[in-house]
Formats: C-alpha cells, structure tokens, sequence
C-alpha cells in the first residue's frame, strides 16, 4: 500500500469517529448539544437535521466516488459552525475547533485529489 494511501485512510478515520460521535449525539438529542442549540438560538431540528447530515458525509468520505461530496457538504457545516461559535461570542478554544477540524478535511481534500 503507498503511503499516500496510508495517510488519507488515516485521516478519515480521525474525521469520521468523531464526525459519527457528535453526529449521533445530535441525533439523540443529547443533553449539552441541545442546550447548545438553544442558547445559540437555532431551533432543535436543525440539531438533528446536522446530526444526520454529519453522519451521511462521513459515510460519504469512506468511498472515493462520493468523497469530493462529503468534504463540500462537511466544509458547508464547519464555516457555519465557524460563524456560530464567532457569533455568541464563545471562547476562543471553542472557536478554533472548526478551524482544527478544517485542515484535517484540508488534507483529506488534497491527498484525494
């Protein structure tokens, strides 16, 4: 196997686990991600309606033929995760998570093309 092959499953498995994880949580209505939603304002069936969509573009990312797909739906969701977290005003740790997960659909994006 090429090491650009290695390198690309590798980070779509670290994109995808948590990608299902907070996807799932949304899903469910999980406690904190619900009350995230509130105090940002969103009305809770965009919380799942991200959920869902969160975890069919990790399913997306696992096939070369949908890949492109799900990093443009994904990187959709980061710029408006972005602009939420700018927004209320959250901590700047909180702010830069969309920014950290980005490059790693970044480099998921180059080593596809």
């Amino acid at each position: 196997m090429e090491i650009k092959t290695i390198i690309l499953w590798v980070l779509i498995i670290a994109y995808i686990i948590p990608g299902f994880l907070f996807g799932f949580k949304k899903l469910s209505g999980n406690a904190e991600a619900t009350g995230h939603f509130k105090r940002w304002g969103y009305p809770l069936w965009t919380m799942h309606l991200l959920g869902f969509i969160e975890i069919a573009c990790g399913v997306l990312l696992l096939f070369a033929q949908t890949r492109m797909y799900g990093i443009i739906a994904y990187a959709i969701i980061l710029a408006g995760a972005l602009y939420t977290h700018i927004k209320a005003r959250d901590p700047k740790n909180i702010r830069m998570k969309p920014v950290f997960v980005g490059m790693i659909l970044l480099g998921i994006f180059l080593f596809t093309i």
